[in-house]
């Protein structure tokens, strides 16, 4: 059974997935990200398109007199850098856009499952709300870089307690 204690390495291996149909994330599959991985590094990637998988909050709800379910609030930290070859800064917040639609469309995932795969009971569903922020490209042009975040629930399995 999972833990609450894996919840950023199951959802960093779904934003990982390729090949089942919906938008691959990692330039490795063909996605815009050269980084997805798991917790924020002590170095970030300056020159890479990145995306950072933390969560900022957990709670239990006793859904039943035995039985409780975690919450988790997940945070993914999108990091674009300026490099668009001809120097276009608006180039590049179109690709980060891009990127971020491919991004919320993982966190959809497939009609009907919302489970990311069987990892949790659902992701981005209760309650009911992502959340994509961008921080001003007027702050962080001159930085070389934009940034985003994107923040969602995901229900994990039920414990017996």
């Amino acid at each position: 059974m999972p833990s609450t204690a894996d919840v950023v390495s199951r959802e960093t291996d779904w934003l990982n997935t390729a090949g089942d149909g919906l938008p691959a994330l990692n330039t490795s599959a063909g996605g815009p990200f050269g980084v997805v991985s798991g917790y924020w590094p002590r170095t970030p990637a300056t020159m890479k398109t990145s995306l950072y998988v933390t969560r900022t909050q957990v709670s239990e709800e006793r859904t039943a007199h035995i039985r409780i379910m975690a919450r988790h609030r997940m945070v993914l930290h999108a990091l674009w850098p300026l490099n668009n070859s001809g120097g276009s800064a608006e180039a590049d917040q179109q690709n980060l856009d891009d990127a971020i639609e491919a991004t919320l469309a993982r966190i959809r995932g497939f009609p009907h499952d919302h489970s990311h795969g069987g990892r949790f009971l659902s992701a981005g569903e209760n309650p009911g709300m992502v959340t994509v922020a961008f921080t001003p490209a007027s702050e962080t042009v001159s930085l070389g870089i934009f940034k985003a975040t994107i923040t969602y629930s995901v229900d994990d399995f039920e414990l017996f307690a």
